[in-house]
């Protein structure tokens, strides 16, 4: 079988993120999101995405394009969020013919502005005291300040791991989050039918794995074993300066887990790279669940849409996906 292009599909950099009863896919230039509505029909639209790194080139330079795509992405991907969740619930009005991505907020809707930016502050400090604070703070407590500093960041590291597991286990005990962890799974899978050359087709997705050598969970796991070494040449300060150097240091570790995270995928097909990457697929399948067909409908419209504004298209003879203006 004829795939896409590894160097093409590298450049195009697709990924995505499940969203409230949908999925929302992403290009280096391009986004798109499918809905399913409270009526069964779906809401699909499409954008431009207005590109840090495109305006300030010198940040997609290796290390630094990882900060600014995670940046970007966390950004693009609460927006998704709270699209999708209007969407979902019927509190939202689609205009497709409206300039600008095909959005409209409902009447009454006050906007992505500033509850938009309250809802990432409460996640990042959410996301600093669970993941950082917590773990730093009780790791001398178990073993004492006068403890190896080696052996500090080992339980520190072992912690946040731990916190992290038992985060995803208790989140995945909501009937609405399992959804969620559906749609991430077909998210994954309709990915896979790109990469292999097969029409984006419900009943092809579902036959594929909910795994992906590319997942944020995969990536984030990684953050969590780098700090460990990152962390160790610290020294052992008071606890705020602690808390304040991992704060500062952790865009650039998540820098450098995105530049392996993008070797490993080149040499997916490498045994050596799959067992590295296999304690990142086992985590997944705590944030992943297999979906039903109408949710990897759902996600296959979305990468339908992003591929189309992105000028690709299926050769059906041939088995591979290709620019439209290829022969």
């Amino acid at each position: 079988m004829l795939y896409l292009k590894a160097k093409e599909l590298e450049d195009l950099s697709i990924g995505g993120q499940a969203v409230i009863e949908g999925v929302m896919m992403r290009s280096r230039k391009h986004w798109s999101m499918a809905v399913r509505r409270p009526d069964g029909s779906v809401y699909c639209h499409s954008s431009p995405i207005d590109s840090f790194t495109t305006r300030h080139p010198v940040w997609n330079y290796p290390f630094l394009r990882g900060i600014s795509l995670l940046v970007e992405t966390l950004i693009l991907g609460f927006k998704a969020l709270g699209q999708s969740t209007q969407i979902a619930l019927g509190e939202a009005s689609p205009d497709y013919g409206k300039k600008g991505g095909g959005w409209r907020e409902s009447k009454g809707s006050s906007g992505m502005g500033v509850e938009f930016i309250i809802s990432l502050f409460i996640a990042l400090i959410i996301f600093i005291a669970l993941f950082i604070a917590l773990p730093t703070y009780l790791a001398p407590r178990v073993l004492g300040n006068n403890a190896n500093v080696i052996y500090l960041n080992l339980l520190e590291g072992f912690l946040r791991i731990v916190i992290f597991i038992l985060y995803l286990l208790i989140t995945s005990l909501l009937k609405d989050i399992r959804r969620l962890y559906q749609y991430h799974g077909a998210e994954h899978q309709a990915i896979h039918l790109l990469e292999e050359g097969l029409p984006l087709e419900p009943q092809l997705a579902l036959r594929k794995g909910t795994d992906h050598l590319r997942c944020g969970t995969s990536l984030l796991l990684l953050v969590f074993l780098i700090t460990i070494l990152v962390y160790s040449f610290l020294g052992r300060p008071a606890l705020w300066l602690r808390i304040s150097e991992r704060i500062i240091l952790l865009p650039l570790i998540a820098g450098f887990s995105y530049e392996i995270m993008k070797l490993a995928d080149r040499h997916r097909n490498s045994r050596a790279v799959r067992i590295i990457a296999w304690p990142g697929l086992v985590l997944q399948r705590l944030t992943t669940r297999r979906p039903q067909e109408d949710q990897a409908e759902v996600a296959l419209f979305a990468l339908s849409s992003l591929i189309k504004v992105e000028g690709i298209i299926h050769d059906t003879e041939r088995g591979i996906y290709k620019r439209s203006n290829e022969s």
